[in-house]
């Protein structure tokens, strides 16, 4: 179907003409030749005839015609998804992250921003290769998609960093979230067993405070899981809203 369709897509007004042309001479060649055969076959049944023509030479337009819409229709649908979605991991890649959890911030009054990456990821990939940090995200994000709910979001924003806007939730709910967490999460890479565990930063959403300023303040945390062992996670300071800004100010 693909080569098909780049035989039939015009690249030019020329290409335009041409196929217009080829397709008006095939139908007319497809009249004739039915003409010819059912003619003959239907004298003096004008209303059989033009039944018979619409059946035999329309509706093999028209099925192709629906066809190739189908499949632009398809491939349009597979090419938003892809533009949506990590090809790796099948989560939200990071634009799709930040427009579905900019909009939920601003629609929740509460709600907690984590900040997840994959502990000692760098060391995976150099002992037991790419291919293993490639298992190795699919099992974080397999293991995210089970252990949240349909309300919040989940993206992979870049490498081994991963983004999670829990909806509604209050700190208490978030570390019970994150406990499961940052259990260490099964894969294999060829024969070997291997785990991998998640650092956490979390912050307390506001629909007054930029989702990119609590990025900031999740990030800091984050670091600060890292720096203190790993497999944690660690609360950021509420950040000032703008109006708590001004008046520090």
């Amino acid at each position: 179907m693909e080569r098909l369709m780049r035989l039939l897509e015009p690249r030019s007004r020329l290409g335009i003409v041409v196929r217009v042309l080829f397709f008006t001479v095939l139908l007319a060649l497809a009249n004739i030749l039915f003409a010819t055969i059912a003619g003959p076959l239907l004298p003096g049944k004008p209303l059989l005839y033009q039944i018979a023509k619409a059946v035999f030479i329309g509706a093999p337009f028209l099925w192709f015609f629906f066809v190739v819409m189908l499949y632009q229709v398809r491939l349009q649908r597979h090419l938003s998804h892809l533009s949506r979605k990590d090809w790796l991991t099948g989560l939200n890649n990071r634009r799709t992250f930040f427009d579905l959890a900019g909009k939920r911030n601003k629609e929740h009054k509460a709600g907690i921003l984590l900040m997840l990456d994959a502990d000692n990821f760098k060391q995976i990939n150099d002992t037991h290769g790419h291919h293993a940090g490639d298992t190795c995200l699919k099992a974080i994000a397999y293991m995210l998609n089970r252990n949240l709910r349909e309300e919040d979001v989940i993206g992979r924003i870049g490498g081994e960093e991963f983004a999670i806007l829990l909806a509604n939730s209050s700190p208490e709910q978030a570390r019970v979230i994150s406990e499961r967490l940052i259990r260490p999460i099964p894969f294999r890479a060829g024969p070997a067993h291997l785990t991998v565990t998640l650092s956490i930063g979390a912050v307390v959403t506001s629909p007054d405070t930029p989702l990119e300023a609590l990025f900031i303040h999740a990030d800091r945390a984050l670091y600060q899981a890292k720096s203190e062992g790993r497999a944690r996670m660690i609360f950021a300071q509420q950040p000032m809203v703008p109006d708590q800004m001004r008046l520090a100010v």
